[in-house]
């Protein structure tokens, strides 16, 4: 990871992660723990587009099927019981929902490219919610 990247990702930590966790917690219904590999993420040559690809990608995704689950309380007493731990990386260059979100022992995790498909948000909220309430 080069220092442009660097620079991007301490931006996006110090700016605009707080708030992102914030809304997990909010609507998991506790403080999950979240475990980003931001080597994995900081993708070289793009780190202009970090903070936006990273919302995109691995956020709204997540916070969009949380607040899905937890709209009423079956589905908040289910995360709380269920939910052990979201991971947000890029191992292997996944950038399909169906590939990339997995949701196995408690933990939901999105291993997906951060720069490709990027506007699929819909599709990654929608398997990702299917794919929790499949187990939970």
């Amino acid at each position: 990871m080069g220092i442009a990247e660097r620079r991007a990702t301490k931006e996006f930590q110090d700016k605009s992660l707080p708030a992102l966790l914030t809304e997990i917690h909010k609507y998991a219904g506790f403080e999950v723990p979240v475990d980003i590999s931001w080597d994995q993420l900081a993708k070289e040559g793009v780190s202009d587009r970090f903070a936006e690809n990273w919302k995109k990608v691995y956020f709204q995704p997540t916070i969009e099927a949380l607040k899905s689950i937890s709209r009423d309380d079956m589905g908040r007493d289910a995360l709380k019981s269920g939910l052990k731990k979201i991971v947000f990386c890029n191992s292997s260059g996944r950038y399909s929902a169906e590939s990339a979100i997995s949701f196995n022992s408690g933990e939901l995790t999105i291993d997906h490219d951060p720069d490709c498909n990027v506007d699929y948000i819909q599709d990654r909220t929608d398997y990702a919610r299917k794919e929790m309430e499949r187990s939970l």
